[in-house]
């Protein structure tokens, strides 16, 4: 299998993502938290998901403020080239093949094509076999226990650990239910005995339910028959009792009417004297009236007189006092009217004045502007003439002296392209020397061993000049490196210089043209004008204050002929209010308070009787009703006396039909007759309810016993499955440590020839040994077994990588894409070279490679980098050249 794109959006940190692997080794590097390992777990989502991988939600990879997540890798296997688009979020996939020509539809839906992938690449092999992850090779190094830990991880034997312990659940579950049957089956082993109580009980129940049956009838109709002459009786006893009530009811109603009469006579006799001695007092009112009503008009116009000729006098005296003061106001607004010519005259020769300073004041501000404008400069003017032309000669010779490095990197990079030439070359020699047989690759001649040893000292000894040479060029383009940052930060400062220039030259400018001004001339015009323009302000602000008041003029007259007009009206008002009083027959006021204190005691009388007419009036109409309900309540009274009769012979009559101790009788005897028969019927009911429960506690102890028979042969079955449970727990565990036995010894075998091959035959074998909390990793030296201790910090490092590789070999048969994510998070200075060394001389031979990393070491051994950063919060993909 070989990833040939990726493209990825919405996926946590990328918002659009395009990465192309090519064959060889593909580095993505990158700091940490910039989206490196992202683009691995999209690979993993894009092709297994959604069941795959388990420990990925939905959501712990949807990009906040995305769209929606959207995945397409292209692939290619066994010489077929595929496109598997899937959109997350809307839970779309597809899956298309290159024919040659166009893109054609495979599959489609989410599980559809998770299932086809599957068959393709199981996740299983693609999780194990090719995708190495972040910590396992320093696992496998750490200690025997991390060591097994790998190994059960990769191999899959978690699966049977979990099938052995399993099996313990289910065989603990049965034993369980084994206890439950055997306590049950104990609990029910009298259950015939219980049976036979319970059918002798209810032989029992029946023959006293047989007895009572019969009874019961016979009494219901004897107490049927009593309760029928009992409520005829009761019913007699009701009707008398109902009519002993009402006779009293209406004994007390004619008393009640007879009292009423009594009242009314009497009411209608008070009523009549009234009326006489109210009829005496209209008289006098007939008398008395006319005088009142003299009394009464006179009193109102003399009040109203009063209260006229008191608001009239105030009034005018009001108006003549506004009067007096409108007069003066006028006369100071003809003196204000002199002085306002008099200040529009002395504007206007101060405006002139003005006017002729004009040129010069505005070419006092020009220069003014001038000034502030060079004071600004020199302020941002850092640097001196001199320090600015010194800037100026070192970014020049700084822009040389880059020219010089740029061209000696150009020449270090060519010969270190053809120093790897070289050192590629020597080491193919190497291999196709270690591998030849009978004649040499190089000269053609029998290839005897001393042969073979002389030319591996000779292309040891060149990788070695080659190597010397190559780390000095690294130092050399470190220091020239070192040097140019130096002069990058001088020539950023070129800005700065031509800022500096520009300013300098606007100072110069600037003093140029202020020498063109007399600035002491145009400073004095400057004053004059600013001490005019203020005498001007003043003017015009007493002109506007002596306008407002010349305006108010107007309104002043206006008023003041208004409130003459008002003056007039009273006048007009008061001679009214003179006239009505001789109309009246008066010639002054104090002859009609005269008579009006004569009139004053008719008025006093006529206050005490002007009611009488009303009260007459009323009184009558009091007589008149209580006649009419004198003769109302006497014809009730006949009535209720007809009605006292009947009842009276009513009671009579019934007394004659009731017999009281019958009736008292039938009660003690009903009530004697109803609590034996509801004696009868409650035990009757309790044994019927009895004769139910003991049938159906009887039908139940028979399920019971037939369950109990059922139960026993489930016992006998449980008992067997826990023998069979207990004989696959023992095979399972067998067989697991037989599969890591063998497995081992065959990754062992597979190690030994990687680790042989990194260490260029140093080691002749790699020994793996399964112990009972580890597995055991050691190397043989000279034909002896050695620990991981006696190894140096490189050869651990291609042990660990050897044993990994192994593992992956062991379950795919051949690597066609290796995956490794952070394979040097803790390793020294020592190991990371050693790892590129081993990615340079081996893991080229597998056809694809993925590395993720954050070490900028590796990228010596990459044929293909992509850098990945975060800007902004969003991932940002760039492929970096190599060489």
């Amino acid at each position: 299998m070989k990833i040939e794109k990726l493209i990825v959006k919405d996926f946590r940190s990328h918002a659009l993502t395009k990465v192309t692997f090519s064959s060889g080794i593909n580095l993505i590097i990158g700091q940490n938290g910039s989206g490196k390992s992202s683009l691995l777990d999209a690979i993993l989502v894009g092709l297994y998901w959604p069941t795959k991988p388990k420990e990925l939600k939905k959501d712990d990879f949807s990009r906040i403020g995305g769209s929606g997540t959207e995945i397409t890798v292209f692939f290619e296997k066994g010489n077929v080239r595929y496109q598997l688009h899937r959109e997350i979020t809307k839970g779309i996939a597809s899956l298309r093949y290159y024919d040659g020509g166009s893109w054609k539809l495979l599959e489609t839906g989410q599980k559809e094509v998770r299932e086809w992938v599957e068959k393709l690449v199981p996740y299983d092999v693609f999780l194990n076999a090719v995708y190495i992850r972040q910590g396992e090779i320093d696992a496998i190094l750490e200690s025997d226990e991390s060591r097994e830990k790998v190994v059960r991880q990769v191999l899959g034997l978690d699966r049977y650990e979990n099938a052995y312990e399993n099996l313990l659940d289910v065989r603990k579950e049965i034993e369980a239910r084994i206890k439950a049957t055997e306590d049950y089956l104990k609990s029910t082993e009298n259950i015939d005995g219980l049976i036979g109580n319970l059918e002798k009980e209810l032989v029992s129940i029946l023959g006293e339910i047989n007895g009572l049956s019969p009874r019961i009838p016979v009494l219901r109709g004897e107490l049927d028959k009593l309760e029928e002459e009992l409520k005829e009786l009761e019913r007699k006893a009701e009707e008398l009792s109902k009519i002993r009530i009402g006779l009293k009811e209406v004994e007390g109603r004619l008393r009640e009417l007879r009292a009423g009469e009594s009242g009314l006579v009497s009411r209608i006799e008070d009523v009549k004297k009234r009326i006489e001695k109210l009829g005496e007092k209209v008289k006098e009112l007939d008398e008395v009236e006319p005088k009142a009503e003299e009394y009464r008009k006179l009193s109102d116009f003399l009040r109203r007189f009063g209260d006229g000729m008191n608001r009239i006098e105030k009034l005018l005296a009001s108006y003549a006092q506004q009067v007096e003061n409108l007069e003066e106001r006028l006369r100071e607004l003809g003196d204000k009217e002199e002085r306002m010519k008099k200040l529009v005259e002395e504007k206007e020769k101060l405006q002139k004045e003005l006017d002729a300073l004009e040129d010069d004041v505005a070419t006092y501000q020009k220069a003014r502007e001038l000034i502030a404008n060079l004071e600004r400069l020199r302020k941002r003017l850092t640097l001196s003439e001199e320090e600015i032309e010194k800037l100026e000669e070192d970014i020049r010779k700084a822009k040389e002296r880059k020219e010089e490095i740029s061209r000696e990197l150009e020449e270090l990079g060519s010969r270190r392209g053809e120093l790897k030439s070289l050192a590629g070359e020597r080491n193919q020699a190497i291999m196709e020397l270690k591998k030849a047989r009978g004649r040499c690759p190089v000269c053609g001649r029998e290839l005897t061993e001393e042969h073979r040893a002389e030319l591996l000292e000779k292309y040891a000894a060149e990788l070695r000049e080659i190597s010397g040479e190559m780390k000095g060029l690294d130092e050399r383009e470190r220091e020239l490196r070192a040097e140019l940052v130096e002069i990058e930060k001088t020539l950023k400062r070129e800005k700065e210089l031509f800022a500096l220039r520009e300013i300098f030259e606007q100072i110069k400018e600037l003093e140029e043209k202020l020498k063109e001004y007399d600035m002491e001339r145009l400073e004095g015009a400057s004053r004059r004008g600013e001490e005019l323009k203020t005498k001007l302000s003043e003017i015009e602000g007493k002109i506007r204050e002596l306008e407002d008041e010349l305006k108010k003029g107007d309104a002043l007259r206006k008023k003041l002929e208004a409130i003459k007009r008002e003056i007039s009206g009273l006048e007009a008002e008061k001679r009214a209010l003179l006239n009505g009083l001789k109309e009246l027959g008066f010639e002054s006021v104090e002859e009609a308070n005269s008579r009006l204190g004569e009139l004053e005691p008719y008025y006093s009388r006529y206050l005490g009787l002007k009611t009488a007419r009303e009260e007459l009036k009323q009184e009558e109409e009091t007589l008149k009703a209580l006649n009419l309900k004198l003769g109302s309540v006497r014809a009730e009274i006949t009535k209720t006396e007809e009605n006292l009769q009947t009842l009276q012979e009513k009671l009579e009559e019934v007394e004659k039909s009731y017999d009281k101790g019958r009736h008292e009788e039938l009660r003690v005897r009903t009530k004697d007759l109803s609590k034996e028969l509801a004696g009868l019927e409650a035990r009757l009911k309790a044994l019927e309810e009895k004769r139910d429960e003991v049938r159906g506690n009887l039908e139940k102890l028979k399920e019971e016993k037939e369950l109990r028979k059922r139960k026993a042969c489930e016992l006998e079955n449980l008992r067997k499955a826990r023998e069979r449970v207990q004989m696959l727990r023992e095979k399972v565990k067998a067989y697991k440590n037989l599969l890591k036995e063998g497995a081992l010894a065959k990754v062992g075998e597979i190690a030994s020839e990687i680790f042989e091959e990194l260490t260029e035959e140093k080691y002749s074998g790699v020994t793996v040994k399964a112990e009972e909390k580890g597995v055991r990793l050691g190397v043989v030296y000279n034909g002896k077994e050695y620990g991981l201790g006696f190894l140096s910090g490189g050869e651990r490092i291609a042990l660990g990588l050897a044993f990994r590789l192994a593992l992956s070999l062991y379950l795919a048969g051949e690597i066609s894409l290796l995956i490794l994510d952070e394979p040097t998070p803790y390793l020294d200075d020592e190991r990371r070279r050693r790892l590129v060394d081993i990615m340079q001389r081996y893991l080229r031979k597998i056809p694809q490679v993925i590395v993720v990393s954050h070490d900028e070491e590796l990228k010596d051994a990459a044929d293909r980098v992509i850098r990945v950063s975060l800007e902004n919060g969003v991932s940002v993909v760039r492929e970096v050249g190599v060489g």
